[in-house]
């Protein structure tokens, strides 16, 4: 997105001039990528607007916040007015207290298109920044950067984060899934042998890949899934998707 500075909304000026070569690691991004953010105020997407230019910006906003709260409101229609002749601004409404729904709902918008994505979690509610880093974390081949500012210093810099992922093993994927169905079911503590008859697996390998589990917070001491475990069970392997 090569604009000049004369071509952009007064309050716009100066953050597309960027050269061809991105600004922050000689990668430039700018006519086909997406920014993915956290949103409350309209200050930590800028220094992320600066540094890709994007040609689309999603901003991911709890459910009835723009509703309860008018300087939600106002910094997004401030969002629109700054940035909307240069990019397409859009917003997604989750609930911003349930984890599992803004994983998910991070991973459809990583998967939308064929875009360059870039995550920042700057913004927002605590659990709707967490959620959509482990949306990154489930998706981490659809990601381009994940961002945030860097507010001990200055909010224009921003921190990369890593891309790390819920990778699990086949088997430790097949006992997870298992205990997630059996949590749905009853309560107390889930017994090892009805959840290696379920699984067809042996009891030697259930309670070899129970602690692996456990260790990781994917299930509790009850041997139920934890929201951790369930968040994990997102995760998908890119030749998995290409399937």
């Amino acid at each position: 997105m090569d604009m000049e500075d004369s071509e952009l909304p007064p309050n716009a000026k100066g953050l597309y001039a960027a050269p061809k070569e991105y600004r922050s690691g000689g990668i430039y991004l700018g006519s086909n990528s997406t920014l993915i953010c956290s949103f409350y105020h309209f200050q930590p997407v800028v220094a992320a607007m600066h540094a890709f230019s994007p040609s689309k910006v999603v901003a991911v906003i709890a459910e009835g916040s723009l509703k309860k709260e008018p300087e939600v409101k106002e910094d997004y229609e401030k969002l629109v007015s700054v940035f909307g002749k240069v990019a397409q601004i859009s917003k997604v409404e989750v609930d911003g207290a349930d984890i599992i729904a803004i994983t998910k709902k991070a991973i459809e918008l990583l998967e939308a298109d064929d875009s360059e994505k870039i995550v920042n979690i700057s913004g927002g509610w605590k659990l709707l920044a967490q959620g959509l880093l482990y949306g990154c974390y489930a998706r981490p081949y659809r990601v381009c950067r994940i961002v945030c500012n860097n507010l001990d210093k200055d909010e224009e810099e921003l921190v990369d984060l890593p891309k790390l992922t819920f990778e699990l093993s086949n088997g430790k994927r097949a006992i997870l899934e298992t205990i997630g169905a059996l949590s749905n079911k009853g309560d107390g503590k889930l017994d090892v042998q009805d959840i290696a008859k379920k699984a067809e697996k042996s009891d030697v390998m259930v309670y070899q890949h129970l602690d692996d589990l456990k260790k990781m917070n994917y299930v509790d001491a009850n041997n139920r899934i934890t929201s951790a475990g369930k968040v994990a069970l997102l995760w998908k392997e890119e030749k998995e998707e290409k399937k």
